[in-house]
């Protein structure tokens, strides 16, 4: 291997990894090493391509270089996306499970009578047009959960019990950095009766997604813990839960969760 060649590699995937993950909320202490590992391979590969017969200019070898480490990230992020490991919930009875892989981003606690409302920064709006139906008017918490790109996308059923609703609104594909992505982005919202309480879980897509998929329709009933459907690239998944005896939130925000494992609530 080219030592001139492995550094350029290495110092390009360091320089633009980063920077992706950053973008797509993955933390440091994977891209970095993943950055690594991405640069030396590259540098095996041009490296390789390089002791062709061929006049290859720095230029050139570059480009080459830029090529390889693009193309092995998105190989990554397609193998990371597509996973769907089967997984059997640790608790089943009186528990809400999180219905997505990700960091919990808010848990937001609803006053009776008031609208469902998001905050991100100084910025409050409303999620009404997501929550419009009387089947969620006692609404007490709302959890959001962020799936970056390396998380599963698989979504959850995080209880048991019937579905009572399900819709899905168009939206307008925008950043869920902007404070008006949760009610313009396109979102599944499902509702969940287990006889005794209802649960929401709305999925909403950013503004590289092309479509959110359902397993489910209207009157099926799910087991705690079985896939519900899954949304393509970078979304967020919010969970609505009712007020009842000794409900106790189980999450905080900058928590990490598992969907159909992570316990988020315990409650009776």
């Amino acid at each position: 291997m080219e030592l001139r060649i492995f550094v350029s590699s290495l110092v390009l995937a360091l320089v633009f990894l980063p920077l992706l993950a950053w973008k797509w909320r993955i933390k440091m202490k994977i891209a970095i090493p993943g950055a690594v590992v991405i640069g030396g391979l590259t540098g095996f590969i041009v490296s390789g391509i390089n002791s062709l017969p061929a006049n290859f200019s720095m230029a050139a070898l570059i480009f080459i270089e830029l090529f390889f480490i693009f193309a092995i990230t998105f190989l990554v992020i397609i193998f990371k996306f597509y996973r769907d490991p089967e997984r059997v919930p640790l608790e089943t009875e009186k528990v809400i499970l999180s219905p997505a892989d990700g960091k919990v981003i808010y848990v937001k606690e609803i006053e009776e009578g008031s609208s469902l409302v998001s905050t991100k920064g100084e910025k409050r709006f409303e999620l009404s047009e997501i929550m419009a139906t009387d089947s969620l008017s006692d609404v007490a918490y709302l959890i959001g959960i962020d799936m970056n790109m390396l998380n599963i996308h698989v979504n959850r059923s995080p209880i048991g019990g019937k579905i009572i609703l399900q819709k899905h609104t168009k939206g307008k594909f925008l950043s869920l950095r902007k404070q008006e992505s949760d009610i313009l982005n396109e979102r599944v919202t499902t509702i969940i009766d287990n006889g005794a309480f209802r649960i929401g879980v709305v999925q909403i897509a950013s503004r590289l997604v092309r479509r959110i998929v359902s397993y489910l329709k209207d009157d099926n009933s799910v087991r705690i813990g079985q896939r519900i459907g899954a949304i393509i690239f970078g979304s967020q998944v919010d969970v609505a839960i009712p007020e009842m005896e000794n409900l106790r939130i189980c999450v905080k925000p900058g928590d990490e969760v598992i969907a159909g494992v992570s316990v988020i609530a315990r409650y009776g």
